[in-house]
């Protein structure tokens, strides 16, 4: 149903992955992994950046997530996240806790949208929020995505993908990987998933549609 929202400014030349239905973010992550396999020939050490598309962000944010790819190129971690530094303790968002304070760290802990209470806490302990925004090679997260889906090739996952368990790539890969680094970002950062957060956004009133 997104497809004329998506091709209307980018035009039909671009590769796009469209979900059969909603299956959260991990089956459709491994559905894009599977489809840059067999119809791109990607090989299994090329970088790959998943990154949400409403935030209301700046130039660095997009410098902070080149960085992102060169940590994974350099073998600093599996898994390397973008953590945005909080300004309040919001429930909408889950957090990473880092191992030190260096603008890339390994990540001792992380969490899924707490209570306000425990997001005070972990902002205490100098947790970030998590951007949503993840680099790995290609074949790691489709190596994962074999390991917890049977299926054989892009196509076949797209042949039984309503069958598959609703879940996030947080909670199915990212909750239990060891090997992950976070890069840090403190520029303007909102989501604009919501009125209230796309009207603090507008500067300006707005009259019309």
């Amino acid at each position: 149903s997104q497809r004329d929202i998506i091709v209307n400014p980018l035009g039909e030349g671009i590769d796009m992955v469209l979900e059969p239905e909603r299956r959260d973010t991990f089956p459709a992550i491994a559905l894009a992994a599977s489809y840059l396999s067999l119809s791109k020939g990607c090989k299994d050490d090329e970088v790959v950046i998943i990154m949400p598309c409403d935030p209301y962000t700046e130039a660095g944010y997009f410098e902070t997530i080149r960085k992102m790819a060169q940590c994974v190129e350099t073998n600093v971690a599996d898994l390397v996240l973008m953590g945005i530094k909080p300004t309040y303790p919001s429930e909408k968002y889950g957090y990473i806790i880092p191992d030190g304070k260096e603008k890339v760290s390994m990540v001792k802990t992380f969490k899924e949208k707490p209570t306000v209470d425990v997001a005070k806490d972990y902002i205490s302990q100098g947790a970030l929020w998590n951007g949503g925004v993840f680099a790995y090679k290609r074949g790691y997260v489709l190596n994962r995505a074999h390991e917890l889906i049977d299926f054989d090739d892009y196509q076949d996952l797209f042949s039984k993908y309503e069958t598959l368990k609703k879940i996030s790539f947080d909670y199915a890969v990212v909750e239990h990987e060891d090997s992950i680094a976070v890069m840090r970002f403190a520029g303007e950062w909102k989501v604009l998933g919501t009125w209230n957060t796309l009207t603090e956004a507008m500067t300006e009133p707005t009259m019309g549609k």
